[in-house]
């Protein structure tokens, strides 16, 4: 009964307030006004969802930059880092190399008995293995000094090892720095001397050399569209026949060169991958063959000067010209016309034979 005379009492103290005109007007503005504020605030929160998913959705600025050896992108600490040009062997004991896709030029010429031997040389990749490491001959020298390279190397022919001194090369020869090399026990010696490209990094500093690379690189294009290369193509460069002429096979869908030696894929050993150069580039030097005061043969090449040139690119081959004004000068690639050749963006591998060899080019 007591609850009951409550709750009338509460009813009929609204009704005199609804009575009053002035509350009715306070009461319709508030909320009116109330109203509109909630409108408002529902409205702002959408609008700031929609700013916050626009700008996450902003892709950071690509800082990167072209390399000067690969024409790949790039950090710009990468673009005069310290390069690394080593000796590696083709003879057929040494296969499977171990490095060779991760090198960014590789050059191919002759050494003895018609053995081919390369000079892998290194920049925006890192290599945990390279080799079999072997000696040096004196011709490599020009193309280490074009790059302002660390060279490593075993040993090697008198007629090189006497010109290290004097040319000024950064020198990291396995006979005084073996802790930066090592022997895998599952090869026989000479062909089980590995590196990799960080330990000649420390060997170079701890010699006192530069830590940075300093060298002209090359000018490159981007790839032809598929449509517009050609169906398969395929050349051998010829060395000294058999086993020593590579063969390269154009994959049109990757843009590159297939390497095959004796109708075998030319793998890298960790990876498994055939080697692949975008690019292949033929110079077509002087040889010349002599024997050394210390009885040793010694084959020399015409580095310095300049020669007739092949390139492969995009399927196709291009007449052109070499030119290498001196032994520290960048090698400077033209067609016959005198316009620079432009390289894909990728690996590169210069094939160096004796005027007058023959190169084997088809195409569809």
């Amino acid at each position: 009964m007591v609850m009951m005379i409550k709750v009338k009492s509460f009813f009929s103290k609204i009704k005199r307030v609804f009575k009053n005109k002035y509350f009715l007007l306070v009461f319709f503005t508030v909320l009116i006004v109330g109203g509109i504020l909630i409108y408002m605030e529902y409205k702002k929160p959408i609008q700031n969802v929609t700013n916050t998913i626009i700008k996450s959705s902003e892709s950071p600025p690509d800082t990167r930059v072209q390399s000067k050896l690969m024409g790949i992108k790039v950090d710009p600490s990468v673009l005069d880092k310290k390069i690394s040009a080593v000796v590696i062997e083709n003879h057929p004991d040494a296969r499977p190399q171990s490095g060779l896709d991760k090198a960014s030029i590789v050059y191919e010429t002759l050494a003895e008995g018609g053995i081919t031997r390369f000079l892998a040389i290194f920049q925006e990749n890192e290599a945990s293995e390279i080799g079999p490491v072997r000696s040096v001959r004196i011709y490599f020298l020009d193309w280490v000094l074009e790059y302002d390279a660390l060279f490593a190397h075993v040993g090697g022919n008198a007629s090189g090892l006497d010109q290290i001194g004097p040319l000024g090369i950064q020198d990291i020869n396995q006979f005084w720095n073996s802790g930066y090399f090592w022997r895998d026990n599952s090869r026989y010696a000479p062909h089980n001397v590995y590196t990799t490209t960080d330990k000649l990094r420390v060997a170079g500093e701890k010699a006192g050399y530069p830590t940075t690379s300093n060298f002209a690189g090359h000018t490159f294009k981007e790839d032809k569209k598929l449509e517009e290369r050609p169906q398969s193509a395929q050349f051998t460069v010829g060395f000294s026949g058999g086993s020593f002429d590579p063969t390269y096979i154009y994959d049109r869908n990757t843009n590159t060169w297939l390497r095959s030696q004796v109708g075998v894929p030319f793998k890298e050993k960790i990876t498994g991958v055939q080697i692949a150069p975008k690019n292949v580039i033929v110079e077509f030097a002087n040889f010349s063959y002599t024997i050394n005061y210390k009885g040793e043969q010694t084959t020399r090449i015409g580095n310095v000067g300049s020669g007739r040139a092949l390139f492969y690119i995009d399927g196709g081959q291009i007449e052109g010209v070499w030119q290498k004004a001196s032994k520290n000068a960048k090698t400077i690639f033209t067609d016959t016309l005198g316009n620079e050749i432009k390289l894909n963006p990728g690996q590169t591998w210069i094939e160096v034979v004796p005027t007058g060899n023959i190169v084997n080019y088809s195409k569809t």
